[in-house]
């Protein structure tokens, strides 16, 4: 029997269980999920669903670490592909005390960042603060928001002090991108993937452009607005993530990097995603538009011709712009990925 409410004047009618009513929030439903060495992918109709699940989920998660743990670490991307996720996760702070009490004690990091100033509309620090801390209003920690100084007299040292407060504090959430060529925050390929976990200079490839230049085109209005050099946490950092990584992948220019890192049991640092396969714990969630290559393989087992012209065609940018060259490019990939393909 429910509990009443008394005053002095008497017995309050309203039940005490119906003052906190509770309501249980269940994330879309995927149109389809595939298996791959380990990870799941879900697919979704549109990236609000992705982002929403995934919000949902790594939500929970937050809130069951804060609650036995007494806090949570999160290591957040900053591109486009989390959009849909900021916003539903915001959604979800503002209509939970829980989750508002969590986000206070979980220390954020951020994946990677262009060697700018913080106001710079390019620089990740920017992204971030705007479209998620910012929203996020007073339901978090300041001080417990760690980002990477890329401006710092001493870049390089820099570096290595974030090196450090990462190891320290430990991962245990994240949300991920995959980059079109199968890029790992900013994480490229043909950078060993056997390494010790580090914040480290790398140079961006010319396919990573072309890709910064879609995901930014108000910012990158040329090839030489992007620059060629940026920070990032390596794909040895983003595995000691100790429960849960989450991947957003909405994009149709993603459908070439979905099929090359899980399209096979195989990892390479060719497609530095790939090593996803590695953590155990990975769940990546995309759109029909970006997976349509990953389905039509594990249906058919063979990549047709058509379907490689489309995927590079997919790719083609200012910075790389001959289609039999992207095509060449795919093969060579997919033939160390040991993807069948037509010849």
């Amino acid at each position: 029997m429910d509990q009443v409410l008394q005053d002095s004047g008497g017995l309050l009618s309203r039940p005490v269980s119906n003052l906190q009513p509770q309501f249980v929030l269940d994330a879309p439903s995927p149109l389809a999920v595939l298996q791959a060495s380990g990870v799941t992918i879900a697919v979704y109709d549109n990236a609000d669903e992705m982002g929403l699940a995934s919000a949902i989920h790594l939500a929970a998660e937050q809130c069951r670490l804060v609650e036995t743990q007494g806090k949570a670490s999160f290591i957040i991307m900053a591109a486009p592909s989390a959009f849909a996720f900021y916003r539903a996760y915001v959604r979800l702070v503002e209509c939970s005390h829980r989750l508002q009490e969590a986000c206070r004690q979980t220390h954020f990091f951020q994946f990677d960042e262009y060697p700018l100033p913080a106001h710079h509309p390019a620089s990740f620090r920017y992204l971030l603060m705007k479209h998620f801390f910012t929203p996020l209003g007073t339901f978090y920690d300041p001080a417990k928001v760690h980002f990477f100084e890329a401006d710092a007299l001493d870049p390089e040292a820099a570096a290595c002090q974030y090196e450090q407060a990462l190891l320290e504090h430990g991962l245990d959430l994240q949300i991920m991108g995959i980059g079109e060529n199968g890029h790992w925050g900013f994480h490229e390929p043909g950078i060993p993937l056997e390494d010790r976990p580090r914040f480290m200079r790398v140079a961006l490839t010319s396919e990573n452009v072309d890709q910064q230049m879609r995901d930014h085109p108000s910012i990158f209005k040329s090839v030489e607005d992007v620059p060629r050099v940026a920070y990032t946490a390596n794909v040895a950092m983003f595995l000691t993530t100790r429960h849960v990584i989450e991947g957003n992948v909405s994009q149709a220019s993603k459908a070439f990097a979905l099929l090359a890192a899980f399209g096979s049991n195989i990892v390479h640092e060719c497609v530095p995603a790939s090593a996803l396969k590695r953590h155990g714990r990975g769940i990546v969630r995309t759109t029909r538009a970006a997976a349509w290559a990953l389905m039509d393989y594990q249906q058919r087992g063979l990549v047709s011709r058509e379907a490689l012209l489309r995927l590079a065609e997919s790719l083609r940018g200012p910075a790389s712009s001959d289609i039999q060259a992207i095509v060449s490019r795919i093969c060579q990939v997919f033939d160390t990925m040991q993807i069948q393909y037509e010849r």
